[in-house]
C-alpha cells in the first residue's frame, strides 16, 4: 500500500468517541493534507500524461486524429480533478471551523450558562 493509501487508512482510525472537538481537528487535517497531495500528484500526473500524448503526434495508426486536441482535452479533466481535490481540502476547513463554531460555545457564553454535568462517553 502506497503512501496514499495509508492516509487514507489513518483517515478511517480517526473516531469520533471521547473528545469529538480533537477528533474532528484531527480528521479535518488528515483530510485537508490528504486532498492537498492529492491536486499535487493530479497536477503533475496531468503535465506528464500530455506531455506524453503529444508525443503521439504523427503515429501512424492516429492518422486524422488531432493528438494536441485531445491531449488538452484530457489536460482540462486533470485540472478540474485538481480543482476538485482542492475544493476537498478547503471543506475539510469549513468542516473544523462549524463545528467550532455550533458546537463550541464561546468563553462569553460559557459564563453566561451554568454548566451541567454530562455522563456520556462522548464529549466536547
Amino acid at each position: 500500500m502506497g503512501t496514499g493509501g495509508k492516509k487514507i487508512a489513518r483517515l478511517g482510525d480517526v473516531t469520533f468517541q471521547g473528545k469529538v472537538g480533537a477528533n474532528v481537528t484531527a480528521y479535518a487535517k488528515s483530510t485537508q493534507r490528504l486532498a492537498r497531495d492529492l491536486a499535487a500528484q493530479i497536477e503533475a500526473d496531468g503535465a506528464r500524461a500530455e506531455r506524453e500524448m503529444r508525443r503521439l503526434d504523427g503515429h501512424p495508426l492516429l492518422v486524422g486524429v488531432d493528438v494536441r486536441l485531445r491531449a488538452r482535452i484530457v489536460r482540462r479533466r486533470f485540472k478540474r480533478a485538481k480543482e476538485l481535490a482542492l475544493a476537498i481540502s478547503a471543506e475539510s476547513v469549513k468542516f473544523q471551523a462549524q463545528y467550532r463554531r455550533d458546537f463550541l460555545a464561546t468563553p462569553a457564553q460559557q459564563k453566561n450558562s451554568k454548566r451541567k454535568t454530562w455522563s456520556k462517553d462522548v464529549d466536547l
